[in-house]
C-alpha cells in the first residue's frame, strides 16, 4: 500500500458517517490509487493531487463502462475525502465538472 492510498483511506475513516458509508469511501480510494498507478502517477501525498488526475480517473472509469450513478457515487467520496484533507477548493472544482 503506498503513502498516497495509506493517506486516503485515513481520511475517508475520519470523515466519518455511517459503517458502509466509511467501508464504501475506503474502497473508492483504494480504486483511485489502483487506477493512479495504472496510468503511472506518482504521487505521493493528497496535497499534490491534481483536478487532471481526478478527471483522469473519470474518463478510466467511464471508459470502463460503469453506470452513472456509481460514477456519482465514487466522485461524492473522493470529494468527501479532499475536504476532509483540506482541500475543499479542489473538491469544489471536482463537483462542477
Amino acid at each position: 500500500m503506498g503513502m498516497l492510498e495509506r493517506e486516503m483511506k485515513n481520511l475517508a475513516r475520519q470523515a466519518g458517517g455511517a459503517h458502509k458509508t466509511v467501508h464504501d469511501r475506503i474502497a473508492t480510494a483504494g480504486r483511485f490509487c489502483e487506477r493512479l498507478m495504472e496510468l503511472n502517477i506518482q504521487i505521493r501525498y493528497v496535497r499534490h493531487l491534481k483536478a487532471r488526475h481526478i478527471e483522469a480517473y473519470i474518463q478510466m472509469r467511464l471508459a470502463q463502462g460503469i453506470q452513472k450513478q456509481t460514477l456519482h457515487n465514487e466522485t461524492a467520496a473522493i470529494r468527501k475525502i479532499l475536504t476532509q484533507a483540506g482541500r475543499e477548493k479542489l473538491a469544489q472544482s471536482t463537483g462542477e465538472r
